[in-house]
């Protein structure tokens, strides 16, 4: 179903720029505005979005979605002999000044618009409906909340599961497979299961490695709930954990505790970002992280608000986004402690719940 609110947020930017319409092409916006999911093609679909309406063109393979969630006045069906571009062109006939998502719309779309649209101003635009997104509202705050009890409750089964001479690779197919016996709709992205010296890759993709006695583990999940995203990162240790890593996960915990601290309103993700590199130099270990702080989570994984030098203004009510400081040792391995967080009421909430204490698996 279309949310009219939504739409005022993207209209008001457009007046604000003075550009008469913008086309949405991405998925996860037009999803955001109109309730219909893209089926696994890209650009199956655009919403353009006028300074008082909107249209959503579609093919005949969306039509019925769209029927079921959009008055038939607002949708418009593609020509099959004329393609996207000349019923796209037919509704921006009136607009002079028109944008497009530069980060999403490919070159060869944009050729055709350039063509059709000619006498046109086509203006190249960056998170016009991202800016909305970023702030949820309670029916989404609702379901990430769903998510990240999934997520929770996820880890505390994996634990009970967990031992010496378990792949990496099964432990992330059993994590899948205890999300969806929990109600998911679908993984967040693919867990990240890294043990020993592979924890300390931040982006690591998996083997078939087995775990060994003596090794930290990194797993890093999250559940997807009707389309809404959670993540969450936990360490654990198989044995009893050695000095080094009770004082890198110390480290790594007293960071996390500062940055959640920090995070309110009036405060930037910016600030908090700079605030975290200055307590990892506290302990010389700054130029062991190696990432941002963390990202805003919604109907993607990685979204808007940036806890980074990127990060823009200040955080608002709303936000949903990650805390995860984490310091990498090549050669030896790597901690990261992950929550996801809503700002409420001016302050950091944490939706994780899991344990954050040293966990060894004896």
């Amino acid at each position: 179903m279309a949310h009219p609110e939504r739409f005022k947020c993207v209209q008001k930017t457009l007046r604000m720029n003075n550009i008469d319409a913008v086309i949405v092409s991405n998925a996860a916006n037009n999803y955001y505005l109109t309730g219909i999911i893209d089926n696994g093609n890209k650009n199956a679909f655009y919403t353009i979005i006028l300074k008082n309406g909107f249209r959503f063109v579609t093919s005949n393979f969306h039509l019925k979605q769209a029927q079921d969630k959009l008055p038939k006045r607002k949708i418009a069906v593609i020509d099959k002999k004329s393609g996207f571009g000349h019923t796209i062109a037919n509704i921006l006939k009136s607009s002079s000044k028109i944008g497009f998502e530069s980060e999403n719309l490919t070159y060869a779309q944009f050729e055709i618009f350039k063509k059709l649209l000619k006498g046109k101003k086509l203006i190249a635009l960056r998170d016009t409906v991202e800016l909305a997104r970023q702030i949820k509202d309670n029916n989404e705050i609702k379901l990430i909340k769903k998510a990240a009890q999934i997520t929770d409750k996820t880890f505390s089964e994996l634990l009970k599961i967990i031992k010496p001479g378990l792949s990496e690779l099964l432990i992330k197919q059993k994590a899948i497979e205890i999300m969806n016996s929990l109600g998911a709709t679908g993984t967040a992205f693919d867990p990240t299961i890294a043990s020993g010296k592979n924890a300390a890759d931040p982006h690591y993709e998996g083997a078939n490695k087995k775990i060994k006695k003596g090794e930290m583990i990194v797993i890093d999940i999250g559940a997807q709930y009707k389309n809404y995203n959670a993540d969450m990162t936990r360490m654990v240790f198989i044995g009893k954990a050695t000095a080094k890593y009770k004082k890198m996960y110390q480290i790594v915990t007293e960071a996390q505790e500062a940055a959640l601290i920090d995070c309110h309103t009036n405060n930037s993700p910016k600030n908090v970002f700079d605030n975290c590199v200055e307590n990892f130099k506290r302990y010389g270990e700054q130029e062991y992280f190696t990432h941002s702080l963390g990202h805003g989570v919604g109907i993607d994984i990685h979204e808007l608000p940036n806890l980074s030098p990127a990060g823009q203004s200040d955080f608002q009510n709303g936000m949903v986004f990650t805390v995860e400081p984490g310091l990498y040792h090549i050669g030896w391995g790597g901690i990261r402690i992950e929550d996801l967080c809503v700002m409420a009421n001016g302050e950091c909430v944490a939706l994780s719940k899991a344990s954050k204490n040293l966990i060894e698996i004896i």
